[in-house]
Formats: C-alpha cells, sequence, structure tokens
C-alpha cells in the first residue's frame, strides 16, 4: 500500500516511498520502522483501548496525554507514562529512574557525576560505571540500610551521622548502629558471634585488612607453636590404628574378637588420658584467640569507619562522590574472605613445614 500522502504519527515527518514503513498490527497505523524500534511500540498505543483503527482518511494523532490527574500517591514515569507507587525509585515497566522528573531533552552530551565520563544525550545510566544520569542525580537520596533502624540519616553518632554510617556498613546496619553509639559514649568492649566463629577471617570480610593480617599471623603463630602438642596427640593413636588395621575380623574366632575388643578398650582409656592434656590446651588457646577477636572487632570496625569517613571528607566535596566512595570503602569483601581462608592454611603449611626442616637438620 502507498503511504506517500500520510505522515508518521511519532515524528510527524511524511512517509516517503523509499521509507522503511512497519504497520501496527492492532490499529493498522503506518509508521517509520526506525519510530517504531525508538519508541518501543506503536505510537497510537494509547489508543488502541479505545478501538481506534487507522482508516486511511484521517491523519493518525500520536496518544493524548491523560486528562486524569495522578493521585499523590503515585507517580508518572516520564519515559513510559505509567503509574507507579510515590516511594518507587525505578519505574516498574521501564526501569527510568523516577526521581529524575523531568525529561532531559537537552541535545548535548551528559558527563556522569561520579566518573566524569561522556555519554550520549539520551543516555539515563553511565556506560562507563553505571550510575544514573540526570539533571539532578538522586541516587542516594533514599537509603535503604537504614530501613527498620529507627534512626533517621542526619542523626550524629560519635560525630558520625547515622546515615553515612549505614552506607559504609550496608548489611546488618540495625546491628551496629546501636553498638557504635555505645561506643560513642564511652563504652570499651562489645561481642561479635561473627568474629568470633569466624576468625580471623571476618576482619578481611569487612575490610579491616590490617586487623586481619595480625590475627592471621596470630593464628599462624599460636598453630606453631600447639603443632607439638597437636604430634603428640596423633603420636597417641598411632598404635590404636596400626591395631585395628592389622586385625582380621573375618578370620578371628570369637575370643578372638573378644580380647581384641577388650584391648582396644584399655587402649582408649589409655589415649585418653595421654591426650586431655594436650587437646585441652589447644581448645584454650583457640578459644582464647577467637574470644580476643570477638571482644575488639566492632571497636576496630568502628574505628575504622570513623577514620575512613574523615578521610573521605577531607579529599571529596561533591555530595554524590563522597557518599559513593563512602559505601566503596565500607561493605563486605567476599573474594578478601575467601582468599585470607586459602592465605591462612597456605602460611600455617609453610610454617610447620619450615620447623620441621629445621628440627630435622639438628
Amino acid at each position: 500500500m502507498n503511504y506517500e500522502n500520510h505522515s508518521c504519527p511519532y515524528c510527524s515527518k511524511p512517509l516517503g516511498a523509499e521509507d522503511d514503513v512497519v504497520v501496527c498490527p492492532v490499529c493498522a497505523t503506518p509508521q517509520h520502522r526506525e519510530c517504531w524500534a525508538e519508541n518501543g511500540h506503536c505510537a497510537n498505543e494509547g489508543l488502541h483501548a479505545s478501538g481506534y483503527v487507522w482508516n486511511g482518511k484521517d491523519k493518525a494523532q500520536p496518544a493524548a496525554a491523560p486528562e486524569s490527574v495522578p493521585d499523590a500517591d503515585t507517580f508518572i514515569c516520564h519515559i513510559c507514562g505509567s503509574e507507579n507507587p510515590a516511594e518507587a525509585l525505578h519505574c516498574g515497566n521501564c526501569g527510568a529512574l523516577l526521581n529524575q522528573k523531568d525529561a532531559d531533552t537537552s541535545s548535548e552530551n551528559k558527563t556522569c557525576a561520579f566518573c566524569g565520563k561522556e555519554n550520549d544525550p539520551d543516555a539515563l545510566h553511565c556506560k562507563y560505571c553505571g550510575a544514573p544520569l540526570g539533571k539532578e542525580n538522586f541516587y542516594f537520596n533514599d537509603n535503604p540500610y537504614l530501613v527498620g533502624t529507627g534512626v533517621t540519616p542526619d542523626e550524629l553518632i560519635g560525630g558520625m551521622k547515622a546515615g553515612d554510617i549505614a552506607l559504609f556498613t550496608q548489611t546488618n546496619t540495625k546491628k551496629y548502629l546501636p553498638r557504635f553509639k555505645r561506643f560513642a559514649n564511652g563504652k570499651k568492649l562489645s561481642f561479635n558471634f561473627a568474629a568470633f566463629f569466624f576468625a580471623p577471617y571476618w576482619f578481611f570480610f569487612r575490610k579491616l585488612y590490617k586487623a586481619g593480617i595480625f590475627f592471621i599471623v596470630l593464628f599462624a603463630a599460636a598453630s606453631l607453636m600447639l603443632s607439638g602438642f597437636t604430634n603428640e596427640i596423633f603420636s597417641a593413636y598411632d598404635p590404636y590404628i596400626s591395631l585395628v588395621n592389622e586385625f582380621d575380623y573375618e578370620n578371628a574366632t570369637k575370643e578372638e574378637v573378644a580380647a581384641f575388643e577388650a584391648e582396644i578398650m584399655e587402649m582408649s582409656d589409655e589415649i585418653f588420658e595421654k591426650t586431655k592434656k594436650p587437646m585441652l590446651i589447644i581448645l584454650g588457646v583457640d578459644a582464647l584467640t577467637h574470644l580476643l577477636c570477638a571482644l575488639i572487632a566492632d571497636k576496630l570496625y568502628y574505628k575504622k569507619m570513623k577514620e575512613d569517613i574523615k578521610l573521605i571528607d577531607e579529599e571529596i566535596g561533591e555530595p554524590n562522590m563522597r557518599k559513593l566512595m563512602i559505601s566503596r570503602r565500607g561493605g563486605l569483601s567476599p573474594l578478601a574472605f575467601a582468599a585470607s581462608i586459602m592465605g591462612y592454611n597456605s602460611l600455617v603449611q609453610l610454617l610447620v613445614s619450615g620447623a620441621d626442616m629445621i628440627m630435622n637438620s639438628f
């Protein structure tokens, strides 16, 4: 069909004979294929519900803007026109940033407020760092980490705003804020169960790298000093293991089995007596080192948080960049957690092997 005497309802430009035209399967409206692709749907999609069908006589018109005023509890997306809850950050239909209330129609490239690189004029997010783009950047205006804490973002804790602390901790903020308040009021210690059970790796998980290295060395040194007790325990079990491996159950008589079991019971009592002391020493030292980590972990974390935020305040003045750096300096590092486990095991093996070589050389 020839559409030369008609205009595209999206761009209002004439439909030429050489133009690539696509026809809407619902209302039969002709339009440029590029316009359809850019718009993402038929230019007259808003008229489909009314039963509109393009008849070739009337000039197709773009969908009219809704006459009704949205409720106070809704927010109209400036990209696709969908209604969203007032507290929504992104459109549930197209994903556009709803806080960017006015569409940016500028033809100039957008400069990212975070990484400083240039982006296309119609870009919503930076293609280099993923930060949202626009005339205003509201990326950090709503702090999800404070939800459920009952604390306002501007409340001061030890001279630091609770909103900044929440950006730093990110997870378990509800637990750390009360502890940090107690530290600000003069309390010296608290007990951190995660640090107790996962020491010394917990420090790397929370990016306390200096403390983590210190405790890895401490734990490795303790393992080296206790290696003698460990060898004593293994040596005590050697006769027991040899006896069990050498006994032939299949060909033994009932009398031999009874005698073997009696010997095993007697040997077990002897092993218990031999290993009781070294076992208690090993368990005691291990419990003390973990207890030390648990008691000072939160205090060290509180100190690092204050130092990092103060350092960022001294170097960065732009609000959004400042908040971005706080979130990056804080948060979690699963990679460091995994690396610390492998590093600790490697260090212990290296120390034990070195100690054995030294002992065997004499």
